[in-house]
């Protein structure tokens, strides 16, 4: 058997490396054009990087690490893509729980963002929410009612931030409000990372009569910068399998309801 080429294969690594850092995002199939390799082999190299802690997987392809001391957020179309059949998964369990004739809040996070697609069929439901993209889709859906939240618009996000106009709140009657968010602990319960978030949120905890946390199993055991929903404030967890069972345990041992997908 022939062995491989080490300094080869490491050449080859390092300007896969280059290109991704340079573009900050590429595909599989780009690299294998590029390369002339095959899938399996580009992946192989993909995930020889990822675990040197140099790239970040995405669904189909690659992103450049973000340091941790530039504090920035990753665009949204690239968060969307992370952990993103965990997150189609996730959607479509929550879409599920949406009854006709509800009104109802999604957050503007790219897991709740992910509801759009499975809500079409849904009769005179009022969907309260700051994403842009969820507006924008639904748009053309008339038997669906939509409410842009009021804020600035975050172009990471592609959603409005900030406290919802307080005159409003005697006019909601909501029956459920579905929340992404950047981490969950038994502690400190749903967190995410800006406050204009972390206040928007907070108002609408207060608002809704089931709260709904969409958290994909890479968001178990972190806390972020601020929580805005406490354990005994949530109704629901919806998680996909990879989430571990002892986690899932300590939940529903406080009363947190856990569907897992």
């Amino acid at each position: 058997m022939r062995k491989r080429n080490a300094v080869a294969i490491g050449d080859r690594q390092e300007r896969i490396l280059e290109i991704i850092r340079q573009k900050g995002k590429t595909t599989v199939k780009e690299l294998c054009d590029t390369f002339g390799m095959s899938i399996v082999t580009i992946r192989n190299d993909l995930t020889f990087l990822e675990e040197e802690g140099l790239i970040l997987r995405i669904h189909g392809g690659a992103i450049a690490v973000q340091k941790k001391d530039e504090g920035l957020i990753l665009p949204f179309d690239v968060r969307e893509e992370r952990n993103f059949e965990a997150k189609q998964k996730i959607a479509k369990a929550a879409a599920e729980l949406v009854n006709d004739g509800e009104v109802i809040f999604i957050d503007g996070g790219t897991t709740a963002s992910e509801m759009r697609y499975f809500l079409a069929d849904k009769k005179d439901v009022t969907i309260i929410t700051p994403s842009i993209v969820m507006t924008y889709w639904l748009a053309v859906t008339s038997n669906l009612s939509i409410y842009v939240l009021n804020g600035f618009f975050k172009r990471d996000s592609y959603s409005t931030v900030g406290t919802p106009a307080l005159d409003l709140m005697p006019q909601w009657n909501l029956s459920k409000a579905f929340f992404g968010a950047a981490g969950f602990t038994i502690a400190e319960g749903l967190s995410d990372l800006h406050t204009g978030y972390v206040e928007q949120k907070r108002v609408i905890v207060q608002k809704a009569k089931t709260r709904i946390g969409l958290i994909d199993s890479s968001k178990w055991g972190t806390l972020s910068l601020g929580s805005f929903a406490a354990p005994d404030q949530i109704e629901m967890l919806i998680t996909d399998k990879n989430t571990p069972a002892e986690e899932i345990e300590k939940a529903r041992q406080i009363g947190i309801e856990i569907k897992t997908v």
